[in-house]
C-alpha cells in the first residue's frame, strides 16, 4: 500500500490511521505526545468539509489559542471562510467554519441553538482538560450534549486512561469512536536536572552528588552555592537556543528577561533593525508608547522577551510573530504557553519544580510536565529535544524534585459540577426520565461505575483468599488475645513500669513522666484479659501465616474504604433536585417550569442567579451608563492575591450586597461573586480616561485591566440576549461601546 500524503508531506501511520478513520465517517481520538503533528488531522477534516460544503466547529480551551486558530485558519482558507466566537468577540458567525471556546460551544448545545443544525464536525483541541478543576465540566457537558450526527475530533495529549475516555464516548453517543494513540516522538527528548555545582544530570547523579557532597561537608553550613536561570542559560546557549523558559510567576518572567538582557544579546544589527521596525509598524511613533511596550522592544531588539497573559493583547502578538520568525532565542513563560499554541523550539527549561495552584504550592503533576516539555524538539531541525530543570540542592531533603515518568501519567478524572444554569437548561429541554439518563452518561457516573464494578470483583477475590487462609489460622491474629502479640507487649510494659519506677517521684511529675504513666494505664487496659491459651504448634502456623494474612486484612479495608468512599448511584440526581429547590425558593420555576426569572438566568452563563436579580431589581435605573459598566465588572471578578485598587466610591453596592446575601441565604456562600473594589478601573474607563490614567488606579498587569473589560463586554452581550426589553438592550449596547475602544478594542484579530 502506497504511503498517504497530505499536501506533500509525508505522513506517519497514526496520521494515516486517523485520516481514514475520518474518510470512514467516524468519531475520531487522537492521543499523542506534543509536538507530534497532530494538528495536521484537524486541518484535513477542516478542508475535506469545506470542499463537500459542511459546516465545522473548532473548539480550543483557551482565548489566546482560539485566537491563534483564527488568524492561522484564515491565511489557510481566507477571510470569508473563517469566524470565531469567544465570548467577548463574535465575528463572521455565519462562516463555514467557527472557532469558539469550549464554553460557547456548550452554552449552544444545551439551549439546542438551531445554528447547529447544519454543523457536521466538532473538534476538541485539548480535550484532556476534561481534566481541569474550574472548567472540566464544560468538555463534559459538551460531549453528552453534542447532536447525534454531529462527529467528534478529538485531540490531546498523551492520557494515560485514553480507552477508558473512548469507551466512555461511545457509551453515550451509540458509535464507534477511533482510538489513535501514537506514543513515540518524531524527535526524542532528553530530560535533565541542572544546578551549578552539578551541572546538567539526570535524576541519579544528582542525588549521587548530593549524597556524596552532604558526607565530604567539613561543618554543619550548606554545602551548596546558588544557582540562577542566568546559570543554566549561560550553559546551553551555545548549543540549545531557541528556548522556552517556564516561570510560575508573570512577575519573575519580566525580572528574569531583563536580568537576561543585561549581559546578552542574541542578535545581529539586521535582525535588530527588522525587531524595532516591527515595533514601530504596531505600535507608531515611540512617544506614544506605554513603559511597557518601551521595555519589551528594549529585551526583543537583543533576542530575549517573556509571555504571559498580563501582557497587552497587541503585546503578546509581537511576541508570538517574532518568535515564530526565530527572533527571540530565550522566552520567559508562563504555563499558558504550553497549552496548544504551536511553537516548538529546541530545549524548555523550567525555573522551578513546583507551582502555585491558587491555594498552595504542589510539585507539577506528569502530564502538566510532559505537555510543557514537549514543546521541545523541532521536526526536521533537531536530532533530539531537551528539557532543563533548575533544582536548588539547600531544598532537596525538605522538598526534593519531582522524578517524571511517562508511564505514570496521572489518568483523566471527571470533574463535573452542576450550575444552577444547567439545572434550568435541563429542566427546559429534557423530560425527567432524559434527566436521569444524562447524569447517568456523565464521565464521573461512567467511571464510578466501572470502580465500583473493579472494587466489589477485587472484595470477591479477597474474600476467597480469606476463607482459603482460615483453617490455619485463628481470627485473633494480630489483636492482643492472641499470644503471639501479647506476650511481646507483656514484655515491653514490664520494662517501661521498671523505667518509671526507676525515675522517682520529682521525674515522674514531670511532662515527660506523666506521658509514660498514661502509655503503662493504655497498655495495661490492653492486655487486662489473658490471651488464648493455644498449643505451640497451633502458635507456629499462626506465626507463618499471620503475615500474608493481615497483609489481605489491610488490602480488605483498604478495598472497602475506597468502595465507601465513591459516590452514590444517583448522586448527581439528589443535587440537581437539591438546586431546582433553591430555584423554586426563589422564584425561578413554578414545578418544573420555567418563571421569567429562569428564563433569563437559563442564558446568562456567569453569575447567572446575581445577574437575573439585578435585571429584576431598579438598581439599573438609578445608575447611569459609565456605573453601570463598573457595577457589571464587579460581578464574577476575582482578584489575584496582590492586587491593589484605589478606593473609589462610583456606585452604592449596599442594594448589590442586599441581593448577594438573600440569595447566598438560600443557596449558599459559593453561589455569588462579586467584589466591586474593581469598579473604579471601569467607571474611568467608560467615562473616557486613558489607558495610562486608568494603570495609575490599580496595580494590575495591562493584559488583566483589559480583561476586565472585554468579560464586562461578554456579560453584556449575554445580557442583551437574555432580556426583551428593548430600552435595556439598547442602553446594554451603548455601555458596550463605552468600554469598546482604543486599547480594550480587539485590534489582535
Amino acid at each position: 500500500m502506497s504511503k498517504r500524503t497530505y499536501h506533500e508531506m509525508s505522513l506517519d501511520p497514526f496520521q494515516e490511521e486517523a485520516l481514514d478513520a475520518i474518510d470512514a465517517g467516524k468519531s475520531v481520538i487522537v492521543a499523542a505526545p506534543t509536538g507530534t503533528g497532530k494538528t495536521l488531522v484537524a486541518d484535513y477534516l477542516i478542508e475535506k468539509a469545506m470542499k463537500e460544503h459542511l459546516r465545522v466547529i473548532y473548539t480550543a480551551p483557551i482565548k489566546a489559542l482560539s485566537n491563534q486558530k483564527f488568524r492561522d485558519f484564515k491565511k489557510m482558507f481566507g477571510e470569508e471562510a473563517v469566524g470565531i466566537m469567544t465570548g467577548d468577540v463574535v465575528l463572521n458567525p455565519n462562516a463555514p467554519l467557527l472557532i469558539m471556546t469550549t464554553e460557547v460551544f456548550r452554552n449552544q448545545v444545551i439551549t439546542e441553538d438551531p445554528s447547529l443544525e447544519f454543523v457536521s464536525h466538532i473538534v476538541f483541541d485539548e480535550i484532556h482538560w476534561l481534566n481541569d478543576e474550574e472548567r472540566g465540566t464544560v468538555w463534559e457537558e459538551s460531549i453528552i450534549l453534542a447532536p447525534p450526527k454531529m462527529k467528534i475530533l478529538g485531540l490531546s495529549a498523551t492520557i494515560a486512561n485514553a480507552k477508558h475516555l473512548v469507551d466512555w464516548i461511545e457509551s453515550i453517543r451509540h458509535e464507534e469512536v477511533a482510538l489513535i494513540e501514537e506514543h513515540n516522538r518524531v524527535v526524542p527528548l532528553e530530560y535533565f536536572y541542572y544546578t551549578k555545582d552539578t551541572g546538567l544530570v539526570d535524576y541519579d547523579q544528582l542525588w549521587r552528588y548530593y549524597r556524596r557532597k552532604l558526607k565530604d561537608r567539613t561543618n554543619d553550613e550548606n554545602p551548596f552555592g546558588p544557582t540562577t536561570h542566568l546559570d543554566l542559560i549561560r550553559t546551553i546557549q551555545r548549543h540549545h537556543l531557541p528556548a522556552l523558559f517556564f516561570v510560575f510567576s508573570r512577575r519573575q518572567c519580566a525580572i528574569k528577561a531583563m536580568e537576561l538582557a543585561n549581559i546578552s544579546n542574541y542578535l545581529k544589527p539586521a535582525e535588530r533593525k527588522i525587531v524595532e521596525d516591527r515595533f514601530i509598524h504596531l505600535f507608531g511613533s515611540e512617544f506614544d508608547w506605554s513603559s511597557s511596550t518601551r521595555q519589551l522592544k528594549r529585551l526583543c531588539s537583543k533576542g530575549i522577551a517573556y509571555h504571559h497573559a498580563g501582557l497587552l493583547p497587541s503585546q503578546k502578538v509581537i511576541v508570538e510573530e517574532l518568535f515564530l520568525e526565530r527572533l527571540i532565542k530565550v522566552l520567559y513563560c508562563t504555563e499558558t504557553f504550553s497549552v496548544g499554541i504551536n511553537y516548538p523550539v529546541k530545549a524548555v527549561c523550567f525555573d522551578s519544580l513546583n507551582k502555585y495552584d491558587g491555594r498552595n504550592f504542589r510539585p507539577l503533576a506528569n502530564h502538566e510536565f510532559f505537555q510543557m516539555s514537549g514543546r521541545a524538539g523541532r521536526r526536521g531541525l533537531d536530532e533530539k529535544g531537551y528539557s532543563f530543570a533548575l533544582v536548588d540542592l539547600g531544598y532537596m531533603e525538605k522538598s526534593p524534585p519531582p522524578k517524571f515518568q511517562l508511564n505514570r501519567l496521572e489518568p483523566l478524572t471527571s470533574q463535573f459540577r452542576l450550575t444552577y444554569n444547567t439545572v434550568l437548561n435541563l429542566t427546559a429541554t429534557l423530560s425527567q426520565a432524559q434527566i436521569e439518563i444524562y447524569f447517568q452518561k456523565s464521565f464521573s457516573s461512567y467511571s464510578y461505575k466501572l470502580s465500583s464494578e473493579r472494587l466489589n470483583l477485587e472484595l470477591a477475590q479477597i474474600q476467597q483468599k480469606l476463607e482459603g487462609t482460615h483453617q490455619y489460622i485463628c481470627g485473633e491474629v494480630g489483636s492482643f488475645n492472641c499470644p503471639l502479640k501479647h506476650h511481646p507487649k507483656r514484655k515491653e510494659l514490664e520494662k517501661l513500669k521498671k523505667t518509671y519506677r526507676s525515675l522517682g517521684p520529682r521525674k515522674q511529675s514531670r511532662v515527660y513522666g506523666r506521658e509514660m504513666a498514661r502509655k503503662i494505664r493504655t497498655w495495661e487496659k490492653l492486655l487486662s484479659q489473658a490471651p488464648k491459651n493455644c498449643t505451640p504448634q497451633h502458635q507456629e502456623n499462626c506465626f507463618a501465616q499471620s503475615k500474608s494474612y493481615l497483609a489481605i486484612k489491610q488490602q480488605q479495608q483498604e478495598l472497602q474504604n475506597a468502595l465507601a468512599a465513591l459516590p452514590a448511584e444517583n448522586a448527581f440526581l439528589q443535587e440537581f433536585e437539591f438546586k431546582k429547590n433553591h430555584l423554586r425558593q426563589i422564584g425561578y420555576l413554578r414545578g418544573d417550569e420555567l418563571l421569567p426569572r429562569g428564563t433569563c438566568a437559563s442564558r446568562i452563563y456567569v453569575q447567572e442567579l446575581l445577574v437575573t436579580e439585578l435585571i429584576y431589581s431598579d438598581i439599573f435605573t438609578q445608575l447611569d451608563d459609565d456605573q453601570l459598566n463598573a457595577l457589571l465588572s464587579s460581578v464574577d471578578f476575582e482578584a489575584r492575591k496582590n492586587d491593589m485598587f484605589q478606593k473609589t466610591s462610583v456606585f452604592d453596592a449596599n442594594p448589590v450586597k442586599e441581593i448577594a446575601e438573600y440569595i447566598q441565604s438560600i443557596c449558599g456562600q459559593d453561589s455569588i461573586r462579586f467584589d466591586p473594589r474593581v469598579a473604579g478601573i471601569t467607571h474611568a474607563w467608560s467615562q473616557g480616561s486613558t489607558f495610562i490614567e486608568v494603570q495609575a488606579m490599580c496595580n494590575l498587569d495591562e493584559g488583566d485591566i483589559i480583561s476586565v473589560f472585554r468579560r464586562t463586554i461578554d456579560l453584556m452581550r449575554q445580557m442583551r440576549d437574555a432580556v426583551s426589553d428593548s430600552a435595556l438592550r439598547t442602553r446594554l449596547k451603548v455601555c458596550m461601546e463605552k468600554l469598546d475602544r482604543d486599547e480594550a478594542a480587539i485590534m489582535e484579530l
